[in-house]
C-alpha cells in the first residue's frame, strides 16, 4: 500500500456511511488510534448543519480496509517524520478534494491519572 491508496480506501469507507443521494458540503471521518485501530465517527455537513450517517454499520471487509489504511498512514508518518499520531480527521469535499488533519496529542482518556 502507498499513501494514495490509503487515502482512497479512507474516502471509499467514508462514502459507505452515506446514501448516494445525500447532498453535502463536506463529509468527515474521524479516526482514533492507539497501537491499533480504536474507532471511527462519520459526519455529513450541509448548510451549516451536522448529520449523522444513514449507514453506520459497515462490512467486516470495509472495516479491515479502514484499519489497514489507518495503520499504514500512522506507520508512514512515523517513518517519514518521526511523529506519532493518535488519530486523524479525513475531510472530503463534493469536488473530490480532501484534507487530512492528524492528531498529535494523546487523548486525555488514554493518559494515566
Amino acid at each position: 500500500m502507498n499513501t494514495e491508496e490509503a487515502y482512497n480506501k479512507v474516502a471509499n469507507i467514508l462514502y459507505i456511511h452515506f446514501s448516494e443521494d445525500e447532498v453535502f458540503d463536506k463529509l468527515e471521518l474521524i479516526i482514533e488510534l492507539d497501537d491499533g485501530f480504536i474507532g471511527r465517527q462519520a459526519n455529513r455537513y450541509f448548510n451549516n448543519e451536522v448529520y449523522i450517517p444513514t449507514i453506520d454499520d459497515i462490512s467486516f471487509e470495509a472495516e479491515a480496509d479502514l484499519q489497514n489504511a489507518a495503520s499504514f498512514l500512522k506507520d508512514n508518518l512515523i517513518e517519514t517524520t518521526g511523529d506519532k499520531i493518535w488519530g486523524f480527521t479525513f475531510t472530503l469535499y463534493p469536488d473530490g478534494q480532501f484534507n487530512i488533519d492528524y492528531t498529535y496529542d494523546m487523548p486525555e482518556w488514554m493518559q494515566d491519572d
